[in-house]
């Protein structure tokens, strides 16, 4: 009985967890889409070496286009329902959204320079 609570109260936390992930990220992306910025999402995992290597990338990004472009990791190992709502089959991927919609993805390590590139033929 003792296990069964133990049980029943770690599936709690974890959808408990899950779920404020998801409305956090949901409050995110309402918010760039409300005031026009386009969202890249990096879906990958700590500990994946391209995801690694893409944090100076999206570092690089914030930076260079602060205020036009929000950068948002999800780590896919802790928030499995964005993997499915993203379609994530390989790490690391990314996601380009305008408006809500999404408008490019790549998968595997994106390099600064292509993605700049890809930004300015959007016109950004």
């Amino acid at each position: 009985m003792r296990l069964r609570l133990m049980i029943l109260a770690v599936l709690v936390l974890t959808l408990s967890a899950s779920c404020s992930n998801a409305g956090s990220l949901d409050a995110s992306l309402n918010k760039a889409k409300t005031e026009g910025r386009i969202v890249m999402l990096e879906l990958g995992s700590v500990g994946c070496i391209p995801c690694e290597q893409m944090k100076p990338v999206m570092a690089k990004l914030s930076d260079t286009y602060r205020g036009k472009i929000d950068v948002i990791f999800i780590d896919v190992k802790k928030d499995h329902d964005a993997a499915q709502r993203y379609g994530v089959y390989m790490i690391p991927v990314q996601v380009f959204l305008k408006s809500g919609k999404e408008f490019h993805r790549h998968v595997g390590f994106y390099p600064y320079e292509e993605i700049a590139a890809m930004l300015k033929k959007t016109g950004i």
